[in-house]
């Protein structure tokens, strides 16, 4: 009777115990990047709507890079299940791309409409693949929030 009460009350600390943010796999790391530029010029394309045409441009990138797009929502929605559990994975997804997009709110550091004009319009003339934005977001010098980091790369001795 008190070893049940014992393996229900540990069972329970488990479930109830938050889920530590697991670390970020190397194509984790390029979705998030790729999200992270998404997120970037979907913001500044509102914010910046006065200048050249912005809200166009961003929406014909969508629609060109869609497939890509969603391979990266993929990515990250895995990511969090693995983080969290598949049950409370989309509210941390919600969560994740919220937070995001709020970091852009007030515009993109160091980047006037002009700059985020000019980047747009690279992301609507790059090939619409994962590979080729993660390229363009990496040069573009976006870092994603990562809550738990990078996971340790092991390298075979030998």
């Amino acid at each position: 009777m008190v070893r049940t009460l014992v393996i229900a009350i540990a069972a329970a600390a488990i479930v109830a115990a938050p889920a530590q943010a697991s670390c970020w796999k190397a194509d984790q790391i390029a979705a998030a990047k790729v999200r992270d530029f998404e997120t970037m010029l979907m913001v500044s394309a509102l914010r910046c709507r006065a200048h050249g045409n912005m809200l166009a441009r961003y929406n014909k990138f969508v629609v060109r890079a869609r497939p890509a797009l969603t391979q990266v929502n993929d990515t990250l929605r895995s990511h969090f299940a693995e983080s969290v559990g598949q049950s409370r994975a989309l509210n941390a997804y919600d969560s994740y791309v919220t937070r995001v997009a709020n970091r852009y709110g007030a515009g993109a550091d160091g980047l006037s409409c002009n700059d985020l004009s000019s980047i747009t319009d690279a992301a609507v003339s790059e090939r619409p693949s994962f590979q080729a934005l993660a390229d363009l977001a990496e040069r573009a010098g976006v870092q994603p929030l990562l809550d738990g980091g990078r996971c340790a790369v092991s390298v075979a001795r030998r």
